[in-house]
């Protein structure tokens, strides 16, 4: 298992005699005991939090961590604990990819945004347990969580890539990661479950009203620019900001994705095409 994995980091002491460490790893609601070397203790420079591991065995069976990289956010472990109930084991590493998204908000204009997804406990619990679609894409329990997520992912990294300013970038993710925060409204307010289609942008601001008239307070010109992020596009609306077009194909991308994923996923891997309707997908594997 050489592969990065997010975890919480809940212990490390570095051995007095020895030139290794000790640490004690939350991973998948499972505590795993590891031992890793003294340089790699000291280079982390946390004893404790949200973090990647690069783990992997000796000959005896013990795991080995082979690096951590921390993740430099204001999240502690209850929180941590809290919201990782709610997501099944395969998926919980979406909880650490979601906090650390938000450790990237460094704009105090964005904060509010910030903290009303953590602080509204019944929104962030449908959030992150709705699905996506009724059977297009992500369209199963976590699938909105996820596509958010993604969503934010390539939005932030493409217009940091683009050389966009730092507070366009920081407004590509919050819009990313928010930009189907509507289709929860019905799920909050009838007290139902199941996924509803509906005009979920205009209900983005229903949702979002509480952090967007705080933005609204302190700068107008930010408002503008997450309206234009989070709202529905009319034919033949012109966008009139580079940043826009970005979240757009952030938005296809995650969607397009997991779609053909999907009509994929139980077909042999030298199935090259498939057909869906009257439309024929391909890949190659």
């Amino acid at each position: 298992m050489n592969n990065y994995i997010y975890g919480w980091l809940k212990n490390l002491h570095i051995n007095g005699t020895l030139p290794t460490a000790n640490c004690e790893l939350l991973i998948s609601k499972q505590v795993i005991y590891a031992i890793t070397s003294a340089d790699i203790a000291r280079k982390c420079q946390i004893v404790s939090g949200l973090a990647q591991f690069q783990l992997t065995h000796d000959i005896m069976g013990n795991h080995v961590v082979c690096d951590i990289e921390p993740i430099l956010s204001q999240c502690n472990e209850q929180q941590y604990l809290n919201l990782t109930s709610m997501i099944n084991n395969t998926n919980e590493h979406l909880i650490a990819r979601f906090f650390k998204l938000l450790s990237f908000v460094t704009c105090s204009e964005l904060q509010p945004f910030i903290d009303f997804i953590l602080t509204k406990q019944s929104t962030l619990q449908k959030f992150i347990q709705a699905p996506a679609s009724l059977n297009h894409h992500h369209s199963y329990t976590h699938g909105l969580f996820e596509h958010s997520i993604e969503v934010a992912e390539i939005a932030f990294n493409n217009a940091k890539h683009l050389n966009h300013s730092s507070i366009e970038c920081q407004a590509a993710l919050v819009a990313g990661l928010f930009h189907d925060i509507g289709k929860i409204f019905v799920m909050l307010h009838q007290a139902n479950d199941r996924y509803i289609p509906g005009p979920h942008e205009g209900y983005n601001f229903a949702i979002l009203a509480e952090p967007l008239a705080k933005l609204g307070s302190r700068n107008r010109q930010l408002l503008e620019l997450l309206s234009s992020l989070l709202a529905a596009k009319p034919s033949g609306y012109k966008a009139r900001y580079a940043i826009e077009h970005i979240v757009q194909q952030a938005d296809r991308c995650s969607s397009e994705s997991a779609f053909i994923h999907a009509k994929f996923q139980e077909l042999p891997d030298y199935y090259h095409f498939c057909k869906v309707g009257d439309k024929v997908l391909k890949r190659m594997s």
